[in-house]
C-alpha cells in the first residue's frame, strides 16, 4: 500500500531530520587518557568528528568532587593591578592546584569584567552584559553553574567567576550561540551535582560546540547538564599536574584569572 503524506507532515519531517542527524553524526573518533599525578583528577584528550566540519580536539579533564575543589584564581599583582607577571600554569602551580584552565574576561588594562570572588573576597562585582549570562559559583557544598538571574551571593560564596555565554543549559543547547566565529574555547562543564570537568577545544564556534556538548552519551565521563564558556581564543590555557611531566597548553597573551583544581579541605 503506498503511503501518502500531507504538505504539512512533509515539512514536518524535513524540519526535524537536520536536528537529528546534527546530533546523531557526533562520534568520539579517537579518546586517549593521559596519566595525571593525582588520581582525584583524569584527564582524557579526544578527537569528535560530526562529518561535516574538520575533526575537533578536546581536552577533558574530570575530578573527583570527595577530593578536589575549584578555586579562583586573581594573578594580578596588588600594587600593580595592570602587570600580570604569572602565566596560568604558573598561578596554577602556586595555588597547590591538580589542574587548571584560565578563567574570565577582563579590559585591555587587565582589570576583570563580571564577579570575581577568590577566597571569599570579592575582586570585581556582579555585572549585567549579555555576554556575561553566567557563573561559576563555589561554597563548602561544591560548586556549581549558574545563570546570572539564580545568583544570589551571600556569605557561603567562597570563590566566583562570571563568564559566557552558557552553552548547554539542561541538557540541550542554548538557542542563538554564534556560528560564524571559530575559536579555541575554554569550557566549564557540569552535571546535575554540579561542575565536574574543565574541557579545552580547537577552533569550534559557540554554535557547534554547543551542539556538541548536548550530545547524550558522546562523554561517559558524565552527563552534561550545564556548559559555560569562558574567555577563549588566545587566552585558552590549560595545565595538568602529569605524571612523569605534567601537561601544558599556555595561552597566548596574559589572563588576569585562572580557575584551579585543588585538594579538597
Amino acid at each position: 500500500m503506498r503511503l501518502l503524506l500531507s504538505p504539512l507532515s512533509l515539512l514536518a519531517l524535513a524540519l526535524a531530520w537536520p536536528f537529528h542527524s546534527l546530533h546523531a553524526e557526533w562520534r568520539v573518533k579517537t579518546s586517549k587518557a593521559i596519566a595525571a599525578r593525582s588520581g582525584a583528577v583524569a584527564h582524557a584528550v579526544k578527537t569528535v568528528a560530526d562529518g561535516v566540519g574538520a575533526p575537533l580536539r578536546l581536552h577533558l579533564v574530570t575530578f573527583d568532587r570527595t577530593r578536589a575543589s575549584l578555586r579562583v584564581i586573581d594573578r594580578a599583582d596588588p600594587k600593580k593591578p595592570a602587570s600580570l607577571p604569572a602565566t596560568v600554569a604558573e598561578g596554577v602551580r602556586a595555588a597547590g592546584g591538580m589542574a587548571g584552565i584560565n578563567g574570565g574576561y577582563f579590559q585591555r588594562d587587565h582589570s576583570p569584567l563580571g564577579l570575581v570572588v577568590s577566597g571569599g573576597v570579592t575582586l570585581h562585582p556582579l555585572q549585567h552584559a549579555r555576554l556575561l549570562s553566567g557563573l561559576l559559583v563555589a561554597t563548602s557544598r561544591g560548586a556549581k553553574l549558574l545563570r546570572t538571574a539564580e545568583y544570589r551571593g551571600g556569605s557561603g560564596v567562597r570563590e566566583a567567576l562570571q563568564a559566557g555565554p552558557f552553552l548547554v543549559h539542561h541538557g540541550k543547547t542554548v538557542a542563538g550561540l554564534n556560528s560564524t566565529r571559530p575559536a579555541e574555547r575554554t569550557v566549564l562543564l557540569a552535571d546535575r551535582r554540579g561542575v565536574a570537568a574543565l574541557l579545552i577545544t580547537g577552533p569550534v564556534t559557540l554554535s557547534r560546540l554547543g551542539t556538541l556538548l548536548s550530545v547524550p552519551g558522546l562523554f561517559p565521563e558524565l552527563k552534561i547538564e550545564r556548559a559555560l564558556n569562558l574567555d577563549g581564543g588566545s587566552s585558552t590555557a590549560l595545565w595538568v599536574a602529569g605524571d612523569p611531566a605534567p601537561f601544558s597548553h599556555p595561552e597566548w597573551k596574559r589572563v588576569r584569572t585562572a580557575v584551579a583544581v585543588v585538594p579538597r579541605r
